[in-house]
């Protein structure tokens, strides 16, 4: 079998297979159904300072070729997430990333602040783009997004990830911007700007009118986002998230320089995607006689996969 560890990111992951903050909450949900062997990393659902009730229902809606949401970052709030959540978390059997939001950057700082000293946390993430609670998205706006990294990264010297929209703003001048003030790579990117009207009645489908938009229908714009942060920024470490549900479309975004691939909307359909996933790699490899990840990652941007 061909081997899935991942040697680019600044912690080894035993696959690029990461769970994207969100759907899969904080890891335990998807215990009896999942085998965390197959999963590089959880990314835990988003957690801010104080509780978020989240968004009035109705909040989800769907789509062609996906899902519109409208959550709004419901969390129990930090102090809550610390003492009932994290210990749990901790404790599986793979990675863990914590996801991380707040209005102000001293808000988001004061919080990995206290993480700081907290053994078993491999990477924190800095959600700047959740489409769904503010008129701003914080990751379209570079001097802001240099200014949240800025302030978290004397706090803590875990890897830093910084999650950006791919809808809004300049994603090479935030992308820029966060590398620059310290963090070690990215997420691209997150659900984009949608909208669905009730056709009965001319009236928008979800409470908020707007929402976020994930699943197949914007593996494009996610391809097209990682390629163009890998094409700028060759180093970086980047997670591609956006519209993966097969083997097939998993290449892809390896293909167009993501190190790791985040996976949101398919667990949602079939939790057992991520182990799906894992042995349609492996064969994948296998039949093209390639021996690690390290031919694909990137492939498209040296031409193609170099087959035997």
């Amino acid at each position: 079998m061909a081997a899935l560890t991942v040697h680019t990111a600044p912690f080894e992951l035993a696959t690029p297979i990461v769970l994207a903050s969100g759907p899969a909450a904080f890891g335990q949900e998807l215990l009896e159904a999942l085998d965390y062997a197959t999963v590089g990393a959880l990314t835990t659902k988003t957690v801010t300072p104080r509780p978020r009730a989240g968004n009035p229902q109705p909040r989800l809606v769907d789509c062609p070729c996906g899902l519109l949401n409208s959550i709004g970052l419901e969390n129990p709030g930090f102090d809550r997430f610390v003492k009932a959540y994290l210990p749990a978390v901790l404790d599986l059997p793979t990675r863990r990333i914590v996801s991380l939001a707040a209005e102000r950057p001293e808000g988001i700082a004061r919080m990995v602040g206290r993480l700081a000293d907290v053994e078993g946390i491999d990477g924190l993430e800095l959600n700047l783009s959740c489409p769904n609670i503010d008129d701003i998205v914080i990751g379209s706006e570079p001097a802001i997004v240099g200014s949240f990294v800025r302030a978290v990264r004397p706090e803590i010297d875990l890897p830093l990830l910084v999650k950006l929209p791919g809808d809004t703003g300049s994603l090479i001048a935030s992308a820029e911007a966060a590398l620059a003030a310290g963090a070690n790579g990215l997420t691209l990117i997150n659900s984009v700007h949608g909208l669905r009207i009730d056709h009965r009645v001319g009236r928008p489908m979800l409470h908020r009118k707007t929402g976020g938009l994930s699943g197949p229908a914007i593996l494009p714009v996610a391809l097209a986002c990682v390629f163009e942060a890998r094409r700028a920024f060759p180093d970086a470490f980047l997670i591609g998230t956006g519209g993966v549900t097969d083997a097939e479309s998993l290449v892809e975004m390896l293909a167009a320089g993501a190190d790791a691939v985040g996976i949101g909307y398919g667990i949602m359909a079939n939790p057992r995607l991520p182990m799906d996933l894992a042995v349609g790699l492996s064969g994948w490899l296998a039949e093209r006689r390639l021996e690690s990840l390290e031919d694909v990652i990137g492939a498209a941007h040296r031409g193609g996969f170099v087959v035997p």
